[in-house]
């Protein structure tokens, strides 16, 4: 007669080693690894996703002159009001538009090919005319003259 034996296979990982109530040691070693396996995860994915963050903050701004004002192109705002004082812009205008042929702030647009600031019903307010921020006017050395 033959007989036939099974392999000597054990599914679970406890009987392997000859411990058999440790199912409870199993199970907190399994939930352990899952939970610092997660957290390595999202460690890595808030880092990665922070990383490109600081790019945008550094960005060259653009100095406009438009008649006898002066703006600041940014790119997400067209800054207006510069204080000579301050050396800061009062009033920020959020560009919603942003093309290859023109910006759009609010309802007037700067087209990109002319410099034409416009309003709008297309009545042309200024030329803007490019110039550094060397260019911006500064203060009188001697000041307020009473």
């Amino acid at each position: 007669m033959l007989v036939r034996r099974m392999a000597n296979l054990n599914f679970l990982p406890y009987e392997n080693r000859g411990e058999k109530n440790s199912i409870m040691k199993i199970i907190f070693a399994s939930i352990s690894r899952l939970i610092f396996s997660y957290s390595k995860f999202l460690a890595s994915l808030i880092f990665l996703s922070t990383l490109g963050t600081f790019a945008h903050s550094a960005e060259a701004y653009t100095y406009l002159k438009c008649d006898d004002r002066y703006y600041r192109l940014t790119g997400d705002y067209l800054e207006s009001n510069y204080n000579v004082r301050t050396k800061k812009f009062a009033y920020k205008h959020i560009i919603h538009a942003y093309t290859e042929n023109y910006i759009r702030v609010g309802s007037q647009k700067i087209d990109s090919n002319s410099d034409e600031y416009k309003d709008k019903n297309g009545k042309i307010i200024c030329i803007m005319k490019k110039i550094s921020f060397k260019d911006l006017p500064q203060l009188e050395d001697e000041g307020k003259l009473f």
